[in-house]
């Protein structure tokens, strides 16, 4: 008598193995998806970081300061002045615009503004081609609302698409506050 397998036991094994790959693959998939958004979230944390940083050492942006002498973030434009509207890719795609205004900045809406502190305008990218679905997800992530939303006083916004953080601000985000009534 021969030792081995029948047909039927490797069938059963077959289609167990395809049940539990129909349901590891989707996970697998989302674990990706919130790995691109935690990614996006970070990069723009350690980008607004990485500004104020170099705004407190050198006290200005000077005309010709490239992006990449500031931050290692990658971004569309490393080699593109920091005055000049930049992006920050999820997934391949062009997601988060961004670009420093104020006082020491040589860009239309830096001269005019009326405040003089410098900031960084964070805005939602939605022109062609189209946001993926993994860049709405990474626009409408609570950190990046926050972001969106944010304003300094003299700077105006279209707040939920567009917001503008004063440099040398806090960048930790923290839920909006409830007011209780007892």
């Amino acid at each position: 008598m021969k030792k081995g397998f029948t047909m039927i036991e490797l069938i059963f094994v077959i289609v167990i193995l395809g049940i539990l790959a129909s349901v590891a693959i989707p996970r697998l998939a989302a674990t990706r998806e919130d790995a691109e958004i935690s990614a996006a979230v970070a990069n723009l944390r350690t980008l607004v970081n990485d500004v104020t940083a170099y705004y407190t050492v050198k006290g200005k942006f000077p005309a010709n300061t490239k992006w990449n002498e500031i931050t290692n973030v990658p971004t569309d434009k490393s080699e593109g002045k920091v005055t000049e509207n930049n992006s920050l890719k999820v997934g391949g795609q062009n997601c988060i615009d961004f670009l420093i205004a104020g006082r020491n900045s040589n860009t239309a809406v830096a001269k005019a503004n009326t405040t003089s502190q410098t900031h960084i305008l964070i805005a939602k990218k939605t022109s062609n081609p189209a946001p993926s679905a993994l860049c709405k997800q990474v626009q409408d992530s609570e950190p990046l609302k926050a972001y969106f939303n944010s304003t300094v006083d003299g700077v105006t916004t279209t707040s939920g698409t567009r917001g503008a953080i004063a440099i040398g601000s806090s960048t930790s985000i923290y839920p909006p506050a409830t007011s209780t009534q007892q």
